[in-house]
């Protein structure tokens, strides 16, 4: 295709199929672009190995000169892959000033994807957050370099929650009282529906005593883990996903085995891979 824009520049488009060498070629061409995000690149590269990316018409943008504009996240990730090749929309002949009105729009958001799919919920969002939490744990990655779930694609939760929908009927019932458990609410729904896998009547308790408090005893786990989460929010302190996880199946573990304390501490030297709790 062939357009002409309000300066004359010819603009033309086509679909190619791109590999890594043509990717590292193109994002040698990329001199204004904005710093790169590893974990969006490292979402895209999941998604193409895996066979999840789907071709969907955003383009890979150049200006007259064959300077690169916008797409240097996906041909990064195209980069790092072997033997493959990904059909994208290739656009040339854009003006260089056009770079900056470029990724304005609002992008869909898990939730909002979850929602076409037509998975529903009280809070859509809340479920789609607590399925990053939950995946990044169950994944075993607690200990990498992903932040609150942001290496886990949009593209990832839709699939997992599509393959486990009971999870979503399981996560929909926490959604109300999360935003009520002191810790963050996406995390909060994430064990919660973690601990019902296990023993959904013990789950269940267990969030009702963590969301009222009330009739626990001195030196209840959970009326310790209670004032953890007060302290820390009282002190305004950084608390990470792994160690709000940590602290609230530390917490689940004790009461289940009856045990009796009145703090809550993380392991000396802090939460590792070796001496994280496992819900029992």
């Amino acid at each position: 295709m062939h357009l002409v824009d309000p300066d004359s520049t010819p603009v033309t488009s086509q679909v190619m199929d791109v590999d890594s060498a043509l990717a590292r070629r193109w994002l040698e061409r990329n001199p204004n672009n904005r710093p790169i995000r590893q974990a969006r690149v490292q979402q895209y590269y999941d998604d193409m190995v895996s066979g999840r990316w789907r071709f969907n018409g955003e383009a890979i943008k150049f200006g007259p000169d064959g300077e690169l504009l916008d797409g240097q996240h996906r041909l990064q990730a195209i980069a790092r892959t072997t033997g493959m090749r990904f059909p994208l929309l290739i656009v040339r002949g854009l003006s260089p000033d056009s770079q900056v009105t470029m990724d304005q729009g609002a992008k869909r958001t898990p939730s909002d994807q979850l929602t076409i799919t037509g998975i529903t919920s009280h809070n859509t969002s809340m479920v789609a957050a607590a399925l990053r939490v939950y995946m990044v744990w169950m994944e075993g990655n607690l200990f990498g370099d992903i932040v609150r779930g942001g290496g886990v694609s949009t593209t990832r939760v839709v699939e997992f929650a599509t393959a486990y929908p009971e999870l979503i009927t399981i996560a929909d019932r926490f959604t109300v009282v999360a935003k009520r458990l002191k810790a963050r609410p996406a995390v909060a729904c994430a064990v919660a529906m973690r601990l019902s896998e296990i023993d959904a009547a013990a789950a269940a308790e267990f969030v009702r005593l963590w969301d009222s408090g009330a009739g626990l005893a001195a030196d209840s786990p959970i009326l310790a883990l209670r004032d953890r989460l007060d302290s820390i929010r009282v002190n305004r302190l950084r608390i990470s996903d792994r160690d709000q996880i940590g602290l609230i199946v530390t917490a689940w573990n004790l009461w289940r085995r009856g045990r009796a304390v009145t703090k809550l501490q993380r392991p000396k030297g802090g939460f590792t891979s070796e001496n994280f709790p496992e819900p029992r």
